[in-house]
C-alpha cells in the first residue's frame, strides 16, 4: 500500500492546462494511428479488387514487425532531442509529418513503396511519443501521477476508440478515405499545438543547452555505453533482418548462429581491454573509442525491467495484430448483427446494420460469378484475372478436405456430388472450390458454408431470365455507388434510366454471359460514363442478386475492427476508476494482478471454437468476453508500467526516460509481428488450430507476470520494494 493521496477531485484539480491539452492532442493522435492501425491486417492482407494490398500474412507480420519497431525503438533519440530543443518544436514536426505521410500510405501500392511510407509515418509517431508522454510526466507528481496516467491512458483509447470505428465506416465507400482521415486528424493535431500548448521544458530557452552530441552521448549513458548500446542494437537489427526471411540470413542457423558469435566475440573482446576501460568515471577511460571500452550497464534494474515488460507488449499486441484476423476467419458474429437489427428497427434506422455489417456486394457476386462459370465450363469473364490457384483444378492435385475442421464427411460427400453432377455437364469445377470461395467470401463480410454455396451454384443459371425491376434498380444503384467512390457527383434520373435499361437488355438476352464486345458498346451508349468493366459489375450484380441476397444478407458479418474496439470502449468506461482504485497499490502489484486477468482474456479464446475443442464457428460471446478481460488488465498494467518509468526518472531528463519506455514496446512489437505472422500462417491458418495459437499468448502474458513477481522479489532492493509506490531502481 502507498501513502494516502488526496480525493479523486482534488486530483483533478491540481492538474495544469497542458496536461488537458497534451491529453486532447493524444486523443486525435490515436485516432489517426488506430484508424489505420485497427484495419491495417485487413487492409494489407484484402483482396486487391477491394482495394486492399493483397499481400499474404506473412507480409503482414513483417510489416507490422518492422514498422512499430522503428516507431518505438526511436524515441530513444526523440526524447532526448524533445528534452534539449523543447517539446512543442517537436509536436510541429511529428504532426506535419503526420499529414503528408498518412495521406501517401493510401496511395502506394507495391511493398516497398507502402513500407517506405509506413516507416516514415512511424518516424512521425516515434517524434510524437515521448513527447506528449514526458509531457504528462512532467506535469504531474507522486500525489496525482497514478490519476493522470489513467487518464492520459484513458484518451489514447478514446483515439482508439473512434479512429477505427470512422476508419471502419468509411472505408466502406473506399479505403483512400481512411488515410485522409488520418491525415485530417494529424492538421487538428498541427492547430492545437500551434494555438494552445504551453512549454514544459526550461532546457531550450536556458543559457547552459547541450550540444547535439552531448544529448545523444547522455540518451545513451541512461542505461549504459556506446558499446553496451551498439551491442545490443546489432542484435535487434539481427532478429528483424532474419524476420524478413530472405535466402542469406534464416532463422536457423544463419540469425542464431550470428547472434552466438556476435555475442561471444563481444565479450571476448572484453577480456582483451583493460579491466577499467569499462567504467566511465575511471581517468583512464576518457578520451577512448567506443570500441576500446568494455561494455557497461549503467542501471541493469531498469534494463531488466525494459526486457521483461516487452512480454506483456508481445502479447498485447495481439489483439490489433491478430484478432482482427481471427474474427473474420473464424468468428461467427451473426448475433451482434441480430443486435445492429434490433437497434435499426428501434430507431427505423436501417442503415446502421450497413454502416455495423457492410457487405462487399460488388465482389461477391464477381466471385459467385466465377464460380459459376467454371461449374459450366465457361471462360471466365470479361475483365477477369485467373488467380495462380484456379489454373490447376484436377482431383489429384486438391487438397484433402478431410483436414478441414470446418468441413464434416457428410459436407465432403455432398460437395462430392454436387461437383461430379456439374462435371458431367462440361463443368470444371472441384469439391475445394467451394471451400476456397467460402472462405474468400468471409473477405467480403459474408459466411456461406461450403455446401450451400454449392447448392447455390447447382441453381444459378447464366441464360436468359426474367427482368426483374428491384434486382435492376439495385444493380444500378450498386454502379451509382462505385461512380460515387470514384469521385463523381451522382446519376441524374435520366441516366440512371438509361443504366437501366442497358442492363435490362444485357440481362434478358445474355444473363451473365455477356461479351467484351457488348460491354463496350453499351458503354459507349452512356458516352462513357460508365466503364465496359464497371457495367459488368452491374449484369452480374441483377443476374445473381435474386440468387444469393437472402443468403448475403442472413451470413453477414461485422467489421472486425468494431469487435476489437471492445477493448477501447473498456477503456474510456472503466480506465479512471480502475486508475483511482489502483492508486492504493504499490505499482509492481497492480502490474503483475494486472497481467494475470491480461492472460486470462488473451487466452480465452482458445476456448472459443472453431478449434479441435469445438466446431468451426467460434463463439462471439467468449471471443468479446476475452478481450473486455484482456482490457481490465490492460486498465491496470499498462499506464501504470508508464508512471513507474516517469517517477523514476530524473526532472530534467522525463523524456528520454519515456523514450527508453518505448525500447519495451519495440521489443513487444517486434517479438509480436513475428510471432502473429508465424503461428497464424502455421497454427490457425494452415493447421486450422488457433486454439494452440492464443493459448500461446495467453502464456507468454502469464510468464511476464511471472517474471514481474521474481523481479520485484529479487532484482528490488527491499528498501525499495516497502517504500512507497515512487521507489526508484538505484
Amino acid at each position: 500500500m502507498t501513502e494516502a493521496k488526496p480525493g479523486f477531485f482534488a486530483q483533478l484539480k491540481s492538474f495544469p492546462a497542458t496536461f488537458y491539452v497534451a491529453n486532447t492532442m493524444e486523443i486525435f493522435e490515436r485516432m489517426a494511428w488506430y484508424g489505420f492501425y485497427a484495419v491495417s491486417s485487413l487492409y494489407i492482407t484484402g483482396p486487391v479488387e477491394t482495394g486492399a494490398l493483397g499481400f499474404t500474412s506473412e507480409q503482414r507480420g513483417q510489416l507490422q514487425a518492422i514498422v512499430p519497431f522503428i516507431l518505438y525503438l526511436m524515441p530513444v533519440v526523440t526524447g532526448a532531442l524533445a528534452d534539449r530543443y523543447g517539446y512543442k518544436r517537436m509536436f510541429i514536426i511529428a504532426y506535419t509529418g503526420m499529414v503528408f505521410f498518412y495521406y501517401l500510405l493510401g496511395q502506394f501500392k507495391t511493398f516497398p513503396t507502402f513500407l517506405l511510407a509506413f516507416l516514415m509515418v512511424a518516424v512521425s509517431a516515434a517524434i510524437f511519443k515521448p513527447v506528449v508522454v514526458g509531457t504528462v510526466g512532467r506535469v504531474t507528481n507522486a500525489s496525482n501521477s497514478r490519476l493522470g496516467f489513467g487518464i492520459f491512458y484513458m484518451m489514447v483509447n478514446v483515439g482508439g476508440f473512434f479512429g477505427p470505428l470512422i476508419a471502419g465506416a468509411v472505408r466502406g465507400l473506399s479505403w483512400r478515405y481512411v488515410f485522409i482521415a488520418c491525415s485530417v486528424w494529424a492538421a487538428v493535431n498541427l492547430l492545437i499545438v500551434i494555438l494552445f500548448y504551453k512549454e514544459p521544458t526550461t532546457e531550450s530557452t536556458s543559457a547552459n543547452r547541450r550540444t547535439v552530441k552531448k544529448v545523444l552521448t547522455n540518451a545513451v549513458e541512461v542505461l549504459g555505453n556506446l558499446r553496451f548500446f551498439i551491442t545490443v542494437f546489432v542484435v535487434l537489427i539481427a532478429l528483424m533482418v532474419a524476420n524478413q526471411e530472405p535466402k542469406w540470413f534464416q532463422w536457423f542457423p544463419h540469425c542464431v548462429v550470428f547472434i552466438a558469435v556476435w555475442i561471444i566475440g563481444n565479450f571476448a573482446w572484453d577480456r582483451m581491454l583493460p579491466a577499467h576501460s569499462g567504467n566511465p568515471n575511471h581517468p583512464a577511460s576518457a578520451g577512448r573509442g567506443p570500441f576500446a571500452k568494455r561494455m557497461y550497464c549503467s542501471n541493469w534494474r531498469f534494463a531488466l525491467y525494459l526486457l521483461i515488460l516487452s512480454g506483456f507488449w508481445t502479447s498485447f499486441n495481439q489483439i490489433f495484430l491478430t484478432s482482427p484476423e481471427y474474427i473474420r476467419d473464424f468468428t461467427d458474429t451473426k448475433p451482434m448483427v441480430n443486435a445492429g437489427r434490433k437497434v435499426a428497427g428501434w430507431f427505423d434506422s436501417p442503415q446502421v446494420l450497413d454502416a455495423l455489417a457492410a457487405i462487399e456486394e460488388q465482389n461477391v457476386f464477381t466471385e459467385f460469378d466465377r464460380l459459376v462459370r467454371k461449374s459450366q465450363g465457361a471462360s471466365p469473364a470479361p475483365f477477369a484475372t485467373t488467380k495462380p490457384a484456379e489454373a490447376n483444378g484436377s482431383e489429384s492435385s486438391a487438397p484433402d478436405l478431410s483436414r478441414e475442421p470446418s468441413i464434416t464427411q457428410n459436407d465432403i460427400q455432398r460437395l462430392t456430388e454436387l461437383s461430379a453432377q456439374m462435371r458431367s455437364n462440361g463443368g470444371q469445377v472441384q469439391p475445394h472450390d467451394f471451400v476456397e470461395s467460402s472462405k474468400q467470401m468471409l473477405a467480403y463480410k459474408v459466411r456461406i458454408t461450403p455446401v450451400r454455396l454449392a447448392e447455390l451454384v447447382a441453381t444459378a443459371t447464366n441464360g436468359s431470365m426474367q427482368r426483374d425491376k428491384s434486382s435492376l434498380d439495385a444493380a444500378t444503384r450498386t454502379i451509382e455507388n462505385a461512380l460515387k467512390r470514384k469521385g463523381h457527383a451522382g446519376l441524374s434520373t435520366e441516366r440512371r434510366d438509361q443504366i437501366s435499361n442497358e442492363l435490362a437488355a444485357i440481362v434478358g438476352r445474355d444473363g451473365a454471359r455477356v461479351s467484351k464486345d457488348e460491354l463496350e458498346a453499351a458503354s459507349k451508349r452512356l458516352s462513357g460514363e460508365v466503364e465496359p468493366q464497371l457495367l459488368l459489375t452491374g449484369v452480374q450484380d441483377a443476374v445473381f442478386r435474386p440468387h444469393l441476397w437472402a443468403d448475403m444478407d442472413a451470413g453477414r458479418q461485422v467489421n472486425p475492427e468494431h469487435i476489437v474496439n471492445f477493448d477501447a470502449l473498456a477503456i474510456v468506461l472503466l480506465q479512471v476508476v480502475i486508475s483511482y482504485l489502483m492508486s492504493k497499490f504499490h505499482q509492481f502489484t497492480t502490474m503483475i494482478v494486472g497481467m494475470v486477468i491480461a492472460a486470462i482474456g488473451i487466452g480465452l479464446a482458445a476456448f472459443a471454437g472453431g478449434t479441435m475443442i469445438g466446431p468451426i464457428g467460434a463463439s462471439f460471446f467468449i471471443v468479446a468476453a476475452g478481450i473486455v478481460i484482456f482490457a481490465v488488465g490492460e486498465m491496470m498494467a499498462s499506464p501504470t508500467s508508464q508512471e513507474y518509468v516517469s517517477r523514476i526518472a530524473p526532472p530534467d531528463r522525463v523524456a528520454v526516460y519515456m523514450g527508453y519506455y518505448f525500447v519495451s514496446v519495440a521489443l513487444g512489437n517486434l517479438f509480436g509481428g513475428i510471432l502473429s505472422g508465424q503461428l497464424y500462417g502455421k497454427l490457425a491458418r494452415d493447421m486450422q488450430r488457433p486454439d494452440l495459437m492464443w493459448a500461446a499468448f495467453g502464456g507468454i502474458m502469464l510468464a511476464t507476470a511471472i517474471l514481474f513477481v521474481l523481479y520485484d522479489r529479487f532484482a528490488i532492493p527491499k528498501a525499495s520494494r516497502n517504500a512507497p509506490a515512487v521507489a526508484t531502481h538505484g
